[in-house]
């Protein structure tokens, strides 16, 4: 019997991951799957050509759309009953990350509730005519700022979901989309119930400086850029910088370990990934606008403006994460006003050992564990 299933090179970083698709034997798939292994028969397949949607509109599941502007899947729990005792879960990627990144995580935690994934300003590709037009594109990326892309978050969640549960969410934030999400419970107070967040510092150590000074060079988004934006994303130097750019973040966000058990093979097909879901320019705007470490939208900033907004959070992250340190991640649960270690699973700190940043693609079902018992 022939079977279409989908491995999951899941790499992601500051964030990406690259979804392959095969056709091979039942009995091929039994001799590989172990328990760790990234291949699942169930997974549904994200279809290529999004489409707009307005709050009017009763979205499809397992579609890519957009919502609010922002490029989106909605998935609807099996049973309508479930959804009503669990609030929308809106989960939010890192940087360099698409929806196709999470695809392997959705189906669990849509198996009770509604799931909405986006992909924030500056994400993805470049956005199709009826979204922006081709005369819009050169000031599209003009303000990728937390404070903006907190706005932005309730836009969408709104346009989904409008009124249902009271309006309130769940999110699970990794890395970039952490501080999204922290940006949108300052912007809209206790609208968030619970806060799951992985790879989130209070500030970065001198080391994540240092990575964050290299990405922005690599990038050239230190340099204004006289060109068109649809003109700068076909030139091959901004293709040769996004490639060193998905290079230099995969061997930074994951653990020397994990990427070893992998090969070279394979992380470059995830390099190939970042290229083909990313934009230069949309990531060289997210590095620029909101990596300045200082300001009032900052993490240490936000956690003492969202002080009592969230029912309740988590902070997640690898031991050997070299972007947020652990020691910055239990400063920012101390700013949140939180204390406790990595005691009990559901203490507000955890580390996840011999992990590096990418904690919820080194150790996916760990992770995922975690996040369905933390917020249900």
């Amino acid at each position: 019997m022939k079977l279409t299933v989908a491995i999951f090179f899941i790499i992601a970083s500051c964030d990406v991951a690259v979804v392959e698709s095969f056709t091979t034997s039942s009995s091929s798939i039994s001799k590989n799957i172990s328990n760790n292994a990234r291949i699942e028969t169930n997974c549904f397949h994200l279809k290529e050509r999004p489409t707009t949607v307005t709050a009017a509109t009763t979205p499809r599941s397992e579609e890519i759309r957009y919502i609010a502007g922002r490029r989106a899947l909605l998935l609807q729990p099996k049973s309508t009953n479930l959804a009503v005792d669990h609030p929308p879960l809106i989960i939010l990627g890192g940087m360099a990350q698409s929806i196709a990144s999470w695809e392997f995580h959705l189906p669990h935690f849509a198996k009770d509730r509604s799931v909405l994934i986006y992909e924030c300003l500056g994400q993805g590709p470049l956005p199709p005519q009826e979204i922006c037009s081709y005369a819009e594109l050169d000031t599209y990326y003009d303000d990728v700022s937390l404070e903006r892309q907190g706005r932005d978050f309730w836009s969408v969640v709104d346009d989904a979901f409008g009124n249902d549960n009271d309006g309130k969410v769940d999110v699970v934030g990794f890395s970039f989309g952490g501080r999204v999400a922290m940006a949108a419970a300052v912007v809209q107070p206790n609208r968030i119930r619970r806060l799951h967040l992985t790879g989130v510092a209070a500030e970065r150590d001198e080391y994540g400086n240092v990575l964050c000074l290299s990405w922005k060079e690599m990038l050239g988004a230190n340099y204004i850029d006289i060109m068109g934006e649809k003109e700068r994303e076909e030139t091959n130097n901004s293709n040769s910088r996004l490639r060193a750019f998905a290079w230099s973040i995969i061997l930074a966000t994951y653990s020397e370990q994990f990427l070893a058990s992998v090969g070279a093979a394979r992380v470059l097909t995830w390099v190939d990934g970042v290229c083909k879901y990313n934009t230069h320019s949309g990531l060289s705007a997210i590095l620029l606008q909101t990596h300045g470490g200082e300001g009032q939208w900052t993490p240490a900033s936000m956690a003492e403006r969202m002080k009592g907004s969230v029912e309740s959070f988590k902070l997640v992250v690898g031991s050997n994460d070299k972007v947020a340190s652990p020691d910055q991640v239990l400063r920012l649960a101390q700013l949140l006003g939180r204390e406790e270690e990595n005691k009990q699973d559901n203490c507000c700190y955890k580390v996840v050992e011999n992990c590096g940043h990418a904690v919820p693609f080194e150790a996916m079902r760990l992770w995922r564990e975690d996040v369905i018992k933390y917020l249900t």
